[in-house]
């Protein structure tokens, strides 16, 4: 994706230099000449150069969005933790522990929260204590979830070990 990116952004700059090459023909401020005989054929050099521009922004637009896309998957594969990692079982610990580490955190906040505003959290409807809250409660349900789904494919690593 890099190459490409490369590549798009190399004609990218290619179709800019051939626009402004184009537009250096026409003086700066030359009006179109309306009624004179070169009326048409100035209107559609005027035109491609315009198409020639607006190829250039495609170009830029699309490199843009290649690199994008390989910094993301270069992301997502150095967060991943593959099955046959060597160190796969380690590093699914780690992040269990982290993880839990911070599930642990996000109660503590949320309880002393509720201890300092015991009295406001009990005027509110349920959904405005949630908003009210440090943390959501989805946060600890998806913490929860992936919790759960890590400690399973932890031991479904260990017994294939």
């Amino acid at each position: 994706m890099r190459g490409w990116a490369e590549k798009r952004e190399a004609k990218s700059v290619a179709a800019y230099e051939r626009s402004s090459e184009m537009a250096s023909v026409i003086p700066f401020g030359q009006p179109i000449l309306v009624g004179h005989y070169s009326e048409g054929s100035d209107r559609r050099y005027r035109d491609r150069i315009g198409r020639v521009m607006d190829q250039s922004c495609e170009h830029a637009a699309k490199a843009t969005s290649m690199r994008s896309r390989a910094d993301n998957i270069e992301a997502q594969t150095a967060h991943a933790i593959y099955s046959d990692d060597p160190d796969a079982t380690d590093r699914l610990r780690d992040r269990i522990a982290r993880m839990e580490e911070l599930r642990d955190g996000i109660k503590a906040r949320n309880a002393t929260f509720r201890k300092d505003h015991h009295a406001e959290l009990k005027t509110m409807t349920a959904y405005q204590r949630d908003m009210a809250m440090p943390h959501r409660s989805y946060e600890l349900t998806n913490l929860s979830g992936n919790l759960s789904r890590l400690r399973k494919r932890l031991a479904s690593l260990e017994a294939q070990r």
